[in-house]
C-alpha cells in the first residue's frame, strides 16, 4: 500500500518534474517505494537470515530519503544557493558511509549489535549499534531543518501558497512521528517500523494536495524567476490592506531602503501615492498613471478571486512609461509649434490676400503712370520739349518710388514672418534720424515739424526693422495730422520693464471703432489722395511682436485732437 501510494504521487508529479523542487520529491518517493517494498518483503519471510538481508536491502532507500527532503523543502522555501554540487556531496557522505556499514555489519556490529526474532509475531527486534544512533541523529536534523524551511516559507510566500505549505508540512510530520514510535520503543507493535507504513498517508496527502490545490502547478521556483526577474514592479494587497508580496523591482521603483515591506500597511509604505490607495479596492481593473522620482508609471491594479468569487486581495503592475511619457511631450511640443507655424502661415496668406486689392490697384496705376509718362517723355524729348519733359520725369520718379515702396512693405511682411534675428542694444536716436531721412522729402513737402526728446531709453531689438516701424509710424503721422503737421515723439519707462517709444500727431483723431481696425486690417481710415496701402501697421505688429513688444493707439492727452501711436520693447 505504501509504494502504491508513492507511485500515485509519482504519476501526479510527473508532469511537473522540470521544477527543481519537484525533481527531488520524486526521487523520495522512489526511495519510500523501495523501502517500502523491501520491508514488505522482510515480514514475508520467517528465516531470520533472510529478514536480515531485506533489512539491508531496505537502507538503499531509507539512507538517502533525509536528504531528498531537506533539498525539497530547500528548493521549495528558495534558499537555492545552498543546493550545490558540493553541498549535495557533503550531504550525502554520511547516507553513503550508512550503507556500507549495514552491508558490512556482521564484522563490526555498528549498526546492530544483535538481531532476535519474536516467533509468535514474525518480528525481527534489532538492537542498535553507534552508527545508528549517528545517523539516525543525522536525519532528525536534517528533517528538522526541512520542515523548518516550510515554516520559513509560510512567513515568506504570499496567502496562494499557504494551502501547499501546509499540506506539505502534515505531509512531513506523519512519517517522522512513527519513525519516533519506532526509536522511542513507545509502540503498540514493539519492533514495528511504523515509518514506511506512514508514508502510505504522506503520499496520499501529496496526491490531495495535487489534485485540490494545484500544487506545484506555480511553484515558488517559477514564480522568482517570473516576477523577480521582471522590469515591472508587482506588489499584492490582501483585503485588510497589507502587503502580502512584492519583487524586487519594487523597491528600486520606490526607492524604498532594504528593509523589508511585506506584512506592512499599504497606506503607510505608499501615503504620497493616494490615488494608488483609492484605487486599490475596485473590484474591476483601474489604471492610474503616476510620477516617480520624476519617471512616470502606468499601474494596472487588479482584483484577485479565489475560486472566482472570494476577493482575496489586489495585484498590483508598475510599468515605467517615461519614455513614451516623453515622446507624447515632444509630440505635443512639436505638433503645437507645428500649429503656431501653421497660424503663421495662414495669417500671412491671409495678410497677403487681403492686401492683394489694394496692392493690385495702386501697383497697376503707378506702373500705368511710368509707361504713360514714359511714352510722352519720349515725344517730348523727340519734339525738345524741355519744360514738359521735366515734369514727367518727376512724375515717373514718384510713381517708380511709390512702387518700390510697395515692394519693400510685401518683402518686409514676409521676411518678418520667418527669418530668425540676433537682438542687439539699439542707438534709437540714431535710428529715428536715418528713419527720418527716408521721409525727408516727405517732410520738407507737408512742412512737417518734429520735436525730438533730449534723450532715449535704450531697449534691445533689431535695428533695420525698427527703422521700419518708425518710417510707418512718421509717415503715417505726416499724412493724417494736422496741416501743417505737428509731430513729437518720446519713450518712457513702464511697470514691466519695458521701453515705451511713442509718436503724438495733431490730426482729427481716431474714434473707438477706428482704433480697433488698426493693426489687424487693411483699411485706410482716409480717402482721398493720400498715399498708402493700409499695410504699414500690419507690419509694425507682426516686427513688434516678433521682438517681443507690443503695439497700440490711444487718444493724445496734451491736447484735444491727435492720437498716440506706440511701440514697446524690452529694457535694458
Amino acid at each position: 500500500m505504501t509504494a502504491v501510494a508513492a507511485v500515485i504521487a509519482i504519476i501526479f508529479l510527473w508532469e511537473k518534474r522540470k521544477s527543481q523542487e519537484v525533481k527531488y520529491i520524486i526521487l523520495l518517493e522512489i526511495l519510500v517505494a523501495v523501502w517500502a517494498i523491501t520491508y514488505a518483503f522482510e515480514f514475508a519471510t520467517y528465516d531470520l537470515q533472510t529478514k536480515i538481508m531485506w533489512s539491508k536491502l531496505s537502507y538503499f532507500g531509507i539512507a538517502f530519503l533525509p536528504v531528498l527532503y531537506f533539498l525539497f523543502t530547500t528548493a521549495f522555501s528558495q534558499k537555492t544557493k545552498i543546493i550545490t554540487k558540493r553541498n549535495i556531496f557533503l550531504l550525502s557522505i554520511i547516507p553513503a558511509i550508512t550503507i556500507g556499514l549495514i552491508l558490512t555489519n556482521d564484522t563490526h556490529k555498528l549498526v546492530w549489535t544483535d538481531v532476535t526474532q519474536d516467533p509468535i509475531l514474525n518480528v525481527a527486534h534489532y538492537h542498535h549499534g553507534v552508527w545508528f544512533w549517528i545517523y539516525w541523529g543525522y536525519a532528525m536534523l536534517l528533517f528538522v531543518s526541512g520542515l523548518y524551511n516550510l515554516v520559513y516559507s509560510i512567513y515568506k510566500f504570499t496567502a496562494y501558497y499557504k494551502s501547499q505549505i501546509t499540506v506539505l508540512l502534515l505531509a512531513s510530520v506523519i512519517p517522522i512521528l512513527g519513525n519516533l514510535m519506532y526509536v522511542t520503543g513507545i509502540n503498540p507493535f514493539p519492533g514495528f517500523d511504523w515509518t514506511p507504513v506512514s508514508f502510505v498517508l504522506t503520499g496520499l496527502i501529496i496526491a490531495f494536495g495535487i489534485a485540490r490545490y494545484k500544487m506545484f502547478d506555480l511553484v515558488p521556483f517559477a514564480r522568482n524567476k517570473l516576477i523577480d526577474t521582471m522590469d515591472d514592479g508587482a506588489i499584492v494587497v490582501n483585503p485588510d490592506g497589507y502587503i502580502e508580496d512584492c519583487n524586487s523591482s519594487v523597491y528600486k521603483i520606490f526607492s524604498l531602503n532594504k528593509t523589508s515591506i511585506i506584512n506592512k500597511s499599504f497606506k503607510d509604505i505608499f501615503f504620497d501615492y493616494k490615488t494608488l490607495s483609492l484605487a486599490l479596492y475596485s473590484k474591476g481593473v483601474e489604471r492610474v498613471q503616476v510620477e516617480i522620482d520624476k519617471r512616470y508609471y502606468q499601474v494596472q491594479i487588479s482584483p484577485i478571486y479565489y475560486r472566482k468569487r472570494d476577493y482575496s486581495g489586489s495585484l498590483l503592475l508598475l510599468h515605467d512609461i517615461t519614455s513614451i511619457k516623453h515622446a507624447e511631450d515632444e509630440l505635443k511640443e512639436a505638433n503645437k509649434k507645428l500649429m503656431a507655424e501653421i497660424e503663421i502661415r495662414e495669417k500671412l496668406i491671409e495678410d497677403l490676400d487681403s492686401f492683394a486689392h489694394t496692392v493690385a490697384h495702386d501697383l497697376k496705376n503707378t506702373l500705368g503712370t511710368i509707361v504713360a509718362s514714359s511714352e510722352i517723355l519720349e515725344e517730348s524729348v523727340n519734339i525738345k520739349d524741355t519744360k514738359h519733359s521735366a515734369r514727367l520725369a518727376s512724375l515717373i520718379k514718384n510713381s517708380a518710388d511709390k512702387s518700390m515702396r510697395i515692394t519693400q512693405e510685401l518683402l518686409i511682411l514676409a521676411r518678418s514672418s520667418r527669418t530668425d534675428i540676433e537682438k542687439s542694444s539699439l542707438d534709437m536716436k540714431t535710428i529715428f534720424a536715418e528713419a527720418t531721412e527716408q521721409l525727408n522729402e516727405l517732410i520738407q513737402k507737408e512742412k512737417a515739424e518734429i520735436k525730438f526728446p533730449s534723450k532715449w531709453l535704450t531697449s534691445s531689438g533689431y535695428a533695420p526693422w525698427v527703422e521700419e516701424v518708425w518710417v510707418n509710424y512718421l509717415s503715417n503721422a505726416i499724412k493724417y495730422g494736422g496741416h501743417p503737421p505737428k509731430i513729437e515723439v518720446g519713450s518712457e519707462l513702464t511697470e514691466e520693464n519695458m521701453v515705451k517709444y511713442w509718436i503724438k500727431d495733431n490730426g482729427k483723431g481716431l474714434t473707438e471703432e477706428e482704433q480697433s481696425q488698426l493693426f489687424h486690417k487693411y483699411v485706410r481710415l482716409s480717402s482721398g489722395s493720400i498715399d498708402g496701402q493700409g499695410l504699414g501697421l500690419s507690419i509694425v505688429k507682426r516686427i513688434i511682436d516678433k521682438l517681443g513688444g507690443n503695439v497700440g493707439v490711444e487718444p493724445a492727452k496734451n491736447f484735444n485732437e491727435g492720437s498716440v501711436f506706440y511701440f514697446t520693447l524690452p529694457a535694458i
